[in-house]
Formats: C-alpha cells, sequence, structure tokens
C-alpha cells in the first residue's frame, strides 16, 4: 500500500503558527520583567548585539562620509591625457609688441608665428627672464648654440 500524500506546506505552517506563539509569550514575559528590572534590556545579548551592529554600522557610515570630505573634488574622474600645451608668445615687431598665448600639439618649435594683433609672422615664444635688467618679466627669447636666450639682455634664461 502506498504511503499517504503530506502536505509539507501545511505541516511547516502549523509548526511556524506554534513557534510563534511560543515567541510572542516569552517576549511578553521578557518585557514585563524588564518593566520591574530596566537592567535586564542590557542584559539581554539580542538587544546588545543590535546596538553593537547598529553603532558599528553609524560609525562606519561617519567614517566613509569624514573620509569624502579629504578627497579632491573630481578626483574619481579620469581625464584624457592632454595633446596640446598653451606656449607664452610675444610679438618682435616693434609697433605691436603684444603678449599672447597659442595652443599647439607638444613639441611644437616652428616659430615665429602669426601675430594675432598685426597679423605679421614676428611671434616669439616668451619666457620670464629672471636677469636684472628685465627684472622677472616675460621676453622674447633665442636659441644659441642649444642654450635659451633673452632676446632684450642676451642672458641665458635663468641666469642672474
Amino acid at each position: 500500500m502506498p504511503m499517504p500524500s503530506r502536505d509539507k506546506w501545511a505541516e511547516w505552517r502549523e509548526l511556524s503558527k506554534q513557534y510563534k506563539e511560543g515567541v510572542r509569550i516569552q517576549f511578553n514575559d521578557w518585557v514585563y520583567a524588564c518593566r520591574d528590572d530596566p537592567a535586564l534590556i542590557w542584559q539581554t545579548p539580542m538587544v546588545r548585539y543590535i546596538t553593537y551592529g547598529v553603532g558599528g554600522i553609524v560609525a562606519i557610515l561617519l567614517l566613509r562620509f569624514a573620509m569624502g570630505l579629504f578627497v579632491p573634488a573630481g578626483a574619481g574622474q579620469i581625464a584624457p591625457r592632454a595633446e596640446t600645451a598653451h606656449f607664452d608668445v610675444i610679438c618682435t615687431d616693434s609697433a605691436c609688441g603684444k603678449y599672447f598665448k597659442i595652443e599647439r600639439r607638444f613639441r611644437f618649435d616652428d616659430f615665429p608665428v602669426k601675430c594675432l594683433f598685426c597679423k605679421q609672422e614676428t611671434g616669439q615664444l616668451a619666457t620670464r627672464c629672471t636677469s636684472q635688467r628685465c627684472g622677472g618679466r616675460m621676453t622674447p627669447t633665442i636659441e644659441n648654440d642649444g642654450a635659451t636666450t633673452c632676446r632684450v639682455c642676451g642672458e641665458p634664461i635663468g641666469g642672474g
């Protein structure tokens, strides 16, 4: 004779109803005991562990927030590698003499360039000359024997 078919879900429902009733009774007993002696609340391991867990989560969140305050803006974004540079240029035409910037690819050395103001091919690379005569201002430069020198005072750039 075959075994009678059992409804496992019905058995689990019955077990859970009995368990739920037992837990409810135990919880009510614990609440009444804590009303009489409030120190029992902290002595209950479940209350302590839940408090430690919530406190730990709050501490981690506060630590992450504090660390986020020290991260510079846009640090998570990766910028593409630069392909161009800005060059300082001074027009060497005595009537113009304007200072401007141009954007060209790295290692650009095709000077003179067309001046943006007078439209002549008189724009030369400019660098800050720190000599006594120039006093740290931007001046046009020239290449002499591999060394960059100032066109105004003739001293090597960076010399003093």
